[in-house]
């Protein structure tokens, strides 16, 4: 199963993306969290230390230190994640795709998202999960491009442009073919409302938790605070969803 999570900026896609992968995780699957974002922070959100997270070596960034240009055939995405995959809580293995750092010839923006599509579209996922988290906003998803066999999940806290996000990410999902989609009312929004505003997606809500707050506060993971908050229950509630229809 390969799921592709989006939404708005500072929706909580993050913490939700990294608490649904432990959830993943911990249910006994093989998962690959893919962080899509030129801020890369998934990590954090997975429980791993912020100085680990920063010392990663994000696969664009190693490639073009190395001499790569994107003239270049690319390495096949297997090899792409045994080289600059980096373990994770619960035996996930993280990779991030692309990090902004400082001005470059080269387009980081293009290159990132062209790598997320190639580790969401080649890696098999025969026997594993594959969670891309992607950058906030549509473009990516579009880069991306799931398909029928794919997942969206689309999270939104509730605000006008958030939903209006959470919107048009269903309707692009739609049009690419994608037939399973998920909301996410996040941080005590009205689920009932997110299901009326969208329309046909399942909804999961997601209470506003001060576990996860906190947890935002220190820069650390949820499941690190407190792994049986109502925030984090209600996430494993995704995971279940998403499993019951693998």
């Amino acid at each position: 199963m390969k799921i592709a999570i989006t939404g708005k900026g500072g929706s909580g896609k993050s913490l939700v993306a990294g608490t649904l992968v432990r959830h993943l995780a911990q249910s006994g699957h093989q998962v690959v969290a893919v962080d899509a974002d030129p801020n890369p922070n998934l990590g954090v959100s997975l429980g791993l230390a912020r100085e680990t997270v920063e010392s990663m070596a994000p696969v664009l960034n190693a490639l073009l230190a190395s001499g790569h240009t994107h003239n270049d055939r690319q390495p096949p995405a297997e090899e792409l994640l045994r080289q600059y995959g980096v373990e994770a809580p619960d035996g996930v293995v993280l990779v991030a795709t692309g990090k902004v750092e400082r001005p470059s010839d080269a387009c980081l923006c293009c290159g990132s998202h062209n790598l997320t599509r190639q580790f969401f579209g080649e890696l098999p996922d025969g026997g594993r999960i594959v969670v891309a988290d992607l950058e906030a906003g549509l473009n990516d998803l579009i880069w991306t491009h799931p398909g029928p066999e794919d997942v969206v999940v689309v999270v939104s806290d509730g605000s006008d442009k958030s939903v209006e996000i959470a919107r048009r990410a269903c309707k692009l999902a739609e049009e690419m073919g994608v037939t399973r989609l998920v909301a996410v009312a996040n941080r005590g929004s009205d689920a009932g409302a997110l299901t009326r505003q969208l329309g046909s997606p399942e909804v999961i809500a997601v209470p506003e938790d001060p576990a996860v707050l906190e947890a935002d506060r220190l820069g650390v993971a949820p499941y690190e605070v407190d792994p049986t908050s109502p925030g984090i229950l209600a996430v494993g509630e995704l995971a279940t969803c998403l499993l019951s229809r693998t």
